[in-house]
């Protein structure tokens, strides 16, 4: 039975979504989804609120981050707010947890250039600025999931000890041996690139090069499942949506492209995900508040 097929019965996770507006969510449930992770928007972190938790009836149980944290100069604007130095990274953990985040979203690398092919656009912090990261995530009470692209940055945000590793493009055997051996989640967002690359106006270049980064995309799946990588759905997308439930079933049939049997994606989607997204996962205790 393939991950499709099966879809509608059982409740599933979309590890990472952009809130837009919340009030439209309840469409998010008649995909199957019932707990969505929320990785932030520069409009949260201007009013700095906070989407809170839903009761999951009338919509999904939202797992927010309010907004992502990036390094000045780099790339995340849209995401959240820049910050630099160990006192502005500090208080700025803190204004999230006061106002009820539960993860941290920090942009760990820039993004897949499709101007550029083959390069990942600048951002991102060192090692020792994302273990300081995570610490003080810790000490607050919660994870942190990485936006990373490119083996230095996911091999960086890996060993710093984040949640989980968002997108992931350009991902590596080594790198996921790493992230296998110290078991921080991967979420790969397939069909964010893919969605790129479909838009108007890029180069027959770009677009031949998104399908390749694909393929390797999905080999590189394929092996984390091997290696016991715990792998998570996420759409990227920004909701509501309304072709969401078409988006989520291809995340889904993405993954069994990458040769993970669909009784497997479907435990992923469900079990995976929810491990992954509820705050008291092994890498931060719930928060308090």
């Amino acid at each position: 039975m393939s991950a499709n097929q099966s879809l509608q019965q059982q409740m599933f996770v979309d590890a990472h979504v952009h809130i837009k507006n919340a009030e439209a969510l309840s469409a998010v449930l008649q995909a199957g989804v019932g707990i969505v992770r929320d990785a932030g928007s520069r409009e949260r972190a201007a009013d700095g609120v906070v989407i809170r938790p839903g009761s999951g009836e009338t919509g999904p149980l939202i797992v927010s981050a309010g907004w992502a944290i990036f390094k000045p100069g780099g790339y995340g604007s849209v995401f959240g707010i820049a910050v630099d130095g160990p006192d502005r990274i500090r208080t700025e953990i803190i204004r999230l947890a006061t106002a009820g985040a539960a993860i941290i979203k920090v942009m760990a690398s820039g993004m897949v250039s499709l101007r550029n092919p083959g390069t990942v656009t600048p951002g991102g912090f060192s090692e020792e600025e994302l273990a300081f990261i995570v610490r003080e995530s810790f000490t607050a009470g919660l994870g942190v999931m990485a936006h990373a692209n490119g083996e230095r940055a996911i091999i960086a945000a890996a060993r710093a000890g984040v949640r989980s590793i968002e997108h992931g493009f350009f991902m590596t055997r080594a790198a996921l041996e790493i992230m296998a051996a110290k078991g921080v989640y991967w979420t790969p967002t397939v069909g964010a690139l893919v969605r790129a690359a479909d838009e108007a106006g890029i180069s027959a270049e770009a677009k031949k090069f998104a399908d390749r980064l694909v393929t390797l995309h999905l080999r590189m799946i394929g092996n984390a499942y091997e290696l016991g990588v715990p792998l998570a759905i996420g759409t990227d997308c920004v909701l509501p949506r309304n072709d969401y439930n078409a988006v989520y079933r291809n995340e889904l049939a993405y993954f069994e492209q990458a040769g993970i049997p669909g009784s497997e994606v479907l435990r992923i989607a469900a079990e995976g995900g929810a491990k992954l997204v509820l705050p008291d996962g092994r890498h931060g205790r719930k928060h308090q508040r």
